[in-house]
């Protein structure tokens, strides 16, 4: 995992949070990074790779736990999704404390949604949209509920990042329990004919190969190899079920 250093960091946090926490986590966040940097070799990332993560980390917690806490209370069980969210991007040692500590500190004040939104959009592509919306669906569905108060955010965020709703259809359908939740993730109706189901592979296969995102980094490449292979296991299923 990249390091950052910490004046960018505590600036990136400063801005997320704003105000007097702000200013005291930036300042906690930015003494973190440095001591982290002065005590472990540091391989940087070209700059714009550097903003991306940084504006990846700040932003991504922040959403996610306004998503956990839609509901009215967040979880131990919520906690974890994200923690893990985290975990499986390689972070480890202190730099997953720090993260907790993000956590809990974030969960502590009610950020303004649109703005993060904004944000996040003027400083990501349409991907990177897409990687963000399949996690905070994973926070959504964490504790097996999915409340009403979450779709209404889930819905916010998808218009405030601008995100196609086919797309957000697509997505939504890898954590459905329903009988058609195949045909969900492949955004096509039960009675498509086998042409129609192998068009719609096609476009999503091409749409969210890992080789899209492969100049984002770590992070971008594993969501999207978990969502390429949600599609082909659909499409596997449903070729067998219409014996295709």
């Amino acid at each position: 995992m990249a390091k950052w250093k910490g004046k960018a960091i505590g600036a990136g946090l400063g801005w997320l949070f704003g105000g007097p926490l702000g200013a005291i986590l930036g300042t906690m966040t930015g003494d973190f990074f440095d001591r982290t940097a002065a005590s472990k070799t540091m391989t940087e990332r070209p700059a714009s790779n550097y903003d991306r993560s940084l504006n990846f980390i700040t932003h991504l917690v922040g959403i996610l736990v306004s998503i956990a806490k839609a509901d009215g209370h967040l979880s131990r069980h919520e906690i974890n999704v994200i923690e893990r969210t985290f975990i499986n991007f390689g972070f480890r040692g202190e730099d997953l404390s720090f993260i907790r500590n993000l956590i809990k500190q974030t969960s502590k004040v009610d950020l303004d949604l649109r703005a993060v939104c904004h944000e996040y959009k003027q400083y990501s592509n349409y991907e990177e949209r897409l990687s963000l919306l399949r996690i905070v669906y994973l926070v959504a569905y964490a504790d097996k509920e999915f409340h009403k108060n979450e779709e209404i955010m889930i819905n916010r965020i998808i218009e405030y990042l601008e995100i196609n709703s086919e797309d957000a259809y697509e997505i939504q359908g890898e954590f459905c329990s329903d009988d058609d939740k195949n045909y969900k993730i492949l955004n096509i109706d039960r009675n498509a004919s086998p042409e129609d189901i192998k068009k719609a592979y096609r476009r999503l296969s091409k749409q969210y190969h890992p080789d899209r995102v492969s100049h984002l980094g770590d992070e971008f490449i594993r969501l999207a190899k978990d969502k390429f292979q949600s599609i082909n296991k659909a499409y596997e299923e449903i070729k067998n079920d219409k014996g295709f």
